[in-house]
């Protein structure tokens, strides 16, 4: 059985995402997808506004991240974590994230980033890195369902014990606020 379009049309997506700017045969050897279906798919994805062409090469267009802003893994979590993300990584001096479970990936959510290494690794809405080591407590939801975690890198040489009440802190504060 043959691929959908919907399906075509986000692995053209996530690779444009993994990739930044993509040539129409480069796309199409990526996906492994025909030329034509790719070229297809694009024009359609590009009058929606999903893609951009830039001289002849593609990239995410700015209705993929008018879309991506809505997004949020529970009602008013993004609103409620900043602040003490924020607060987190000024105390501890590391960067920190709201991670979260989608499918067979775990996603960052929000962000705080005080490394410049961690900021193309760790954006909201990458994949939370394998082989990266963080120091994380569960945010829980009012009916005690944990929704995801506030993870804080752990740089080298750093003992995890001394970043654990700080971010346990920061967790307990993001699901309060959910509660309220």
């Amino acid at each position: 059985m043959g691929r959908s379009v919907l399906e075509g049309a986000f692995s053209l997506l996530d690779k444009l995402m993994d990739e930044g700017e993509l040539g129409l045969t480069q796309l199409a050897d990526r996906c492994e997808m025909p030329k034509t279906t790719v070229h297809r798919l694009l024009d359609q994805m590009e009058t929606l506004g999903a893609v951009e062409n830039v001289r002849g090469r593609y990239r995410i267009g700015a209705q993929m991240f008018r879309f991506g802003q809505a997004w949020e893994p529970a009602p008013g979590i993004l609103r409620v974590a900043r602040q003490p993300l924020r607060a987190l990584s000024a105390t501890i001096r590391t960067s920190t994230i709201l991670a979260v479970p989608r499918r067979d990936r775990v996603l960052v959510a929000a962000a705080s980033i005080v490394r410049a290494e961690d900021v193309a690794r760790l954006r909201p809405g990458a994949t939370v890195p394998a082989g990266m080591e963080f120091v994380s407590a569960p945010v829980r939801t009012p009916s005690s369902s944990v929704i995801g975690t506030v993870s804080a890198v752990l740089d080298n040489g750093r003992s995890p014990t001394a970043l654990r009440e700080a971010v346990g802190h920061a967790a307990r504060a993001i699901s309060a606020a959910l509660a309220s």
